[in-house]
């Protein structure tokens, strides 16, 4: 390739270029064996909440919104600043690309915050019963994501400072944005669960 293509030093190792890479679609299927976990840990709660129950369920009453709400707006402003900053690499606007990524990550850093604020407010605790078990388990394995998306938004922001990317190169962008679009799917499926469902019933 011409350095008119590739004019990043240092270069990263060549290979396919964009939804041709293995990376990408090595991606595309670790999203989708992982929403697997999600949604049998989504199973486990229905399931414990159709079983009888000494008092109500969840116990103490459907909860609050205080943090979840903040949260939600904010992991999926973290998502659309992920997937801008991808099409921003589509069309080679450096500047640009930098500021979604930049975006993205202080947004995913609000919504870690927001999580254990949420948690801290929490009456019970993880073994408390079936319902606190779940609560800490569903919101727990997802925090656990949303930190390796923040891994990832760290070092494409890092790799981006270095001038590794440009329109033709830049799939790890592209791997970064499409597994924040996954953590906010699964944060809408996991807010659904634990907080709408409560006042449905």
């Amino acid at each position: 390739m011409s350095d008119a293509v590739f004019p990043y030093r240092p270069p990263l190792p060549m290979g396919s270029l964009g939804r041709r890479a293995s990376g990408y679609w090595g991606a595309v299927f670790l999203v989708l064996s992982e929403a697997s976990i999600f949604a049998y840990l989504c199973f486990s709660y229905f399931y414990f909440s159709v079983q009888p129950h000494s008092g109500p369920w969840p116990p103490g009453g459907p909860p609050g919104f205080t943090y979840t709400v903040p949260q939600t707006a904010a992991i999926i402003l973290a998502a659309a600043a992920m997937w801008w900053a991808d099409r921003a690499a589509d069309r080679a606007e450096g500047g640009a690309l930098l500021l979604g990524q930049a975006a993205g990550l202080a947004l995913g850093i609000g919504f870690v915050a927001l999580q254990f604020l949420d948690w801290y407010d929490k009456p019970f605790a993880l073994a408390t019963d079936p319902y606190a078990s779940l609560y800490y388990v569903l919101t727990g394995v997802h925090l656990a994501h949303v930190v390796l998306g923040l891994i990832m938004a760290m070092a494409t922001l890092l790799w981006t400072g270095l001038g590794y990317f440009g329109r033709a190169r830049h799939v790890p962008v592209t791997v970064a944005a499409l597994y924040w679009c996954f953590l906010a799917a699964v944060w809408l499926v996991v807010f659904f669960t634990l907080n709408i469902t409560p006042y449905l019933t």
